[in-house]
């Protein structure tokens, strides 16, 4: 890379996130409010049944050796932190019930005290249920599906590992790329599993848009029935698990040039570096349940310290983690299925998302692939063809 186009990919890299201002961050994004009354949140955990089915599909997460791994929120993050309320007055003590108290205040900071974690690593495992209109080549079918969300916690997040090595060092000048701001918990798996309890899908949240992959056609299914998936160095992104070095392409957001380099049909953004991964080392961890209404879900304000440069501060709370009209799962499942250089996908970008930025056009013309494909892996490819 030339120093001018480096100079220019930092400069990108350092612009303003979508949603963060001076009104605040993403989670004061109008449509939240919207889809939050019509998806509303139960108040409730797991139950005894849905923990069991989080326990029986729970991901196995690998990293590259000498990365950091993923802590305990409450205990390693929370319980290490300073805390403001919007008008900047300090909160004591620092816990779940600070939090809550000051869960709405858009302006609130929980600024993170780095040390060593002392607890064990923590997901946080969820279900949400869902009906799914699946448009089958034969008429639609509405199913119900199962979404088993597993978030892991990050004590910070850095830029991509595949900057290079002049824009690293231009930014570098102003910043650290590998702690580029505290608490990253967008870091979220969910398995798809269907009306029999099997896992037809895996959903990927990677940097600001998330991903689906079919089983059988993009991830395997293990003889352990346990997912795997892999931790992209310095971003922490979630990629399918491969044991040997793997360059992914990435992109901070899915705008039309952006996702048309993703999948295959042009030269990267700008404002973009692809992320590394290398699944050396299993991560062991527990799991542990939260109320949808936990702050670690839907913090208004900033769980993490408030930084100088642009998209440097900290996040809200992890259910802010995509554009709401993006966020029910009938849309999701559909919008993030892609293959990379796959023909038929790049036709249909093209000429929706390419076209006019219709990304919800895009759901709707990969529905009718992913149901097909869906049912003919389904029936172990006897009579049909992956289109």
């Amino acid at each position: 890379m030339s120093v001018g186009r480096a100079a220019v990919v930092a400069l990108a890299l350092l612009a303003p996130v979508v949603g963060a201002g001076a009104e605040g961050n993403f989670s004061q994004h109008p449509g939240f409010a919207a889809y939050f009354r019509a998806h509303p949140p139960t108040g409730q955990a797991a139950s005894p049944a849905e923990r069991r089915l989080l326990a029986q599909h729970r991901p196995r997460f690998y990293l590259a050796e000498g990365e950091a791994g993923p802590i305990d929120f409450y205990r390693d993050y929370v319980g290490s932190a300073d805390l403001v309320d919007g008008a900047g007055r300090p909160v004591e003590p620092v816990d779940r019930e600070a939090l809550v108290r000051l869960g709405r205040d858009p302006g609130a900071v929980l600024t993170h005290r780095p040390r060593p974690p002392r607890h064990p690593p923590v997901a946080y495992a969820s279900i949400e249920h869902a009906t799914v209109p699946m448009p089958y080549p034969d008429g639609t079918v509405t199913e119900s599906l199962r979404f088993l969300t597993y978030h892991l916690a990050f004590a910070h997040s850095g830029l991509p590992a595949g900057l290079g090595g002049v824009a690293e060092a231009l930014i570098s000048l102003v910043g650290d790329p590998g702690d580029w701001h505290q608490l990253d918990h967008y870091t979220a798996a969910t398995v798809v599993i269907d009306a029999d309890a099997r896992p037809i899908a895996l959903v990927l949240q990677q940097h600001n848009y998330q991903r689906t992959y079919l089983v059988g056609e993009t991830v395997a299914m293990p003889d352990d029935g346990r997912l795997r998936v892999d931790v992209a160095r310095r971003s922490n992104e979630l990629y399918p698990h491969r044991s040997t070095p793997t360059r992914r392409r990435a992109v901070r957001f899915t705008d039309p040039a952006g996702w048309r380099y993703l999948l295959g049909g042009g030269s990267a953004p700008l404002a973009s570096a692809d992320d590394l991964t290398h699944g050396q080392r299993e991560v062991g961890y527990g799991l542990e349940f939260l109320a949808d209404t936990d702050p670690f879900y839907l913090f208004h304000g900033y769980l993490g310290g408030r930084r100088a440069l642009p998209g440097r501060d900290g996040p809200p709370g992890a259910a802010y983690n995509t554009w709401p009209a993006h966020k029910p799962w009938a849309v999701a499942l559909f919008l993030g299925y892609w293959r990379d250089d796959h023909a038929g996908d790049l036709e249909r970008l093209e000429r929706t998302v390419g076209a006019g930025g219709d990304y919800l056009g895009f759901a709707r013309a990969q529905a009718p692939v992913l149901a097909a494909n869906l049912r003919c892996l389904r029936n172990a490819g006897e009579g049909c063809r992956l289109r």
